[in-house]
């Protein structure tokens, strides 16, 4: 009868312990997806930042475009075109980011969550290289095809030069700015502060969002 009741009273302990444990573990997951949240909420103000800033100056290059076209200097109306049609789609991959911090946010799920954080690691790295290619057409938009027709050689030369320049640093820095390259300073330099870390700490903090369900 004695071993009867030490084994009910074992057993009863053991399942006080279980569900302790288990609230415990749920407690410890619900304090972590806050932790989780509160840091990739920090992406919300320099994302809005940039749009706030990026949507005026991408509507000043589009008139800059339509206002050299209309004046016949083709050149201007080009390069102001290229760059503002890299801003709007760095513009667009803004508020795909601003779409996925609300998606990480509100799911529950690890898996799903997990895969949310990738595709914004991802569409930073696109954005970042995407942006690298405005700098050769920054030559194009002070080019005079009246300059052009006066002095095709010289003028044609050095246009040509500063062109050929600023196209290979674009490519160098796309080269380093890959996400396949790991040991790149300047992708490093370029992917910090709050642009950045709150990705790295939000996937850090998924991890052991990970352990606790294990």
């Amino acid at each position: 009868m004695e071993n009867d009741e030490l084994r009910s009273i074992w057993k009863s302990y053991d399942q006080k312990m279980d569900s302790m444990l288990s609230l415990n573990k749920e407690v410890a997951m619900m304090l972590t997806k806050q932790k989780l949240n509160q840091q990739i909420s920090r992406l919300y103000l320099p994302k809005w930042t940039t749009v706030a800033i990026g949507l005026p100056y991408t509507i000043i290059l589009i008139a800059i475009t339509i206002i050299a076209w209309l004046a016949e200097a083709y050149f201007v109306a080009f390069g102001f075109g290229i760059i503002a049609w890299i801003m709007a789609v760095l513009l667009g991959i803004h508020f795909y980011q601003l779409y996925l911090i609300g998606q990480v946010k509100n799911n529950e799920e690890v898996l799903s969550t997990q895969e949310q954080l990738s595709k914004l690691r991802i569409s930073s790295f696109q954005g970042l290289n995407l942006a690298v290619f405005q700098l050769p057409f920054w030559s194009v938009c002070w080019v005079s095809a009246e300059a052009l027709r006066e002095s095709p050689f010289l003028y044609g030369g050095v246009n040509l030069l500063v062109f050929a320049l600023l196209s290979y640093l674009a490519y160098w820095l796309y080269r380093r700015l890959n996400y396949t390259n790991e040991d790149s300073r300047v992708r490093d330099f370029f992917l910090s502060g709050r642009d950045w870390e709150p990705i790295i700490k939000s996937a850090e903090i998924l991890e052991q969002i990970r352990e606790y369900e294990r």
